[in-house]
């Protein structure tokens, strides 16, 4: 997947690879909602890919940011800029999108946080405003339901979207898809919390679902559901690696 080109996963759900992460695009008619922003400088690629599927940033009526690391979020601020788009995030998030707080390293390593926090904060984006604090459960307007299901472990107030017209979950970096493409959790080294990031895994598994999106991986287009039942209960050990 090209930079800036857009794949198609199901009706009104397509991907933009934009630097640095997947950005998720819906859309339906004369609207669009995006999924993440990548990483500053990404804005030009998202555009390109929206451009690709026929659409304009006119058509975008909201930003949601599935969690705060640069990667999602650091893209967030230019792609908004000047436009009637509203941005939408975690109530446990809002604050450090918007830098009312301290924006933490990702790297969960203390000495590799310390010698990164220089790069670290030279890569993370402008504050951004944050329009609507999503909390777990929310629906989002939109012309097909949009879920906002909470997943906190990668980070507190990280977020999957179900759309269960399509049976789809976009999990954001609650899930990986490598390794011989077997589902497996967060990666340890820039996950806060690896055992609630596990347990929050439980949750996805009340929904009906049978394809997944990833930010940095291909997409599960089928048996996601059965994939993610088979998943080990106790990862502890792999989380580690």
């Amino acid at each position: 997947m090209k930079l800036g080109n857009p794949i198609h996963i199901t009706s009104g759900v397509f991907q933009v690879r934009a630097i640095g992460a997947r950005v998720t695009v819906l859309a339906v008619g004369n609207e669009a909602i995006l999924i993440d922003a990548g990483m500053r400088g990404s804005s030009g690629m998202i555009v390109s890919g929206l451009g690709a599927i026929g659409l304009t940033m006119d058509v975008v009526k909201a930003l949601v940011i599935s969690h705060h690391h640069l990667d999602h979020a650091a893209g967030a601020s230019e792609l908004v800029s000047g436009r009637d788009i509203r941005v939408m995030a975690h109530r446990l998030e809002a604050g450090i999108l918007t830098g009312k707080e301290h924006h933490p390293n990702p790297v969960q390593n203390k000495l590799m946080a310390r010698i990164s926090e220089p790069l670290v904060n030279r890569m993370n984006g402008s504050p951004t405003k944050v329009d609507v604090e999503l909390e777990d459960g929310d629906v989002i307007p939109f012309a097909f339901p949009v879920q906002v299901v909470h997943l906190p472990g990668h980070t507190a107030g990280s977020i999957a979207l179900f759309l269960p017209d399509k049976k789809l979950v976009i999990v954001g970096d609650a899930l990986q898809y490598k390794l011989a493409r077997k589902l497996s959790p967060p990666a340890a080294s820039v996950t806060e919390d690896p055992e609630q990031a596990i347990e929050s895994l439980q949750k996805l598994l009340r929904l009906d679902f049978d394809a997944i999106c990833f930010s940095h991986f291909p997409p599960m287009r089928s048996g996601a559901y059965a994939a993610l039942s088979s998943m080990p209960h106790d990862l502890r050990i792999q989380m580690r690696r």
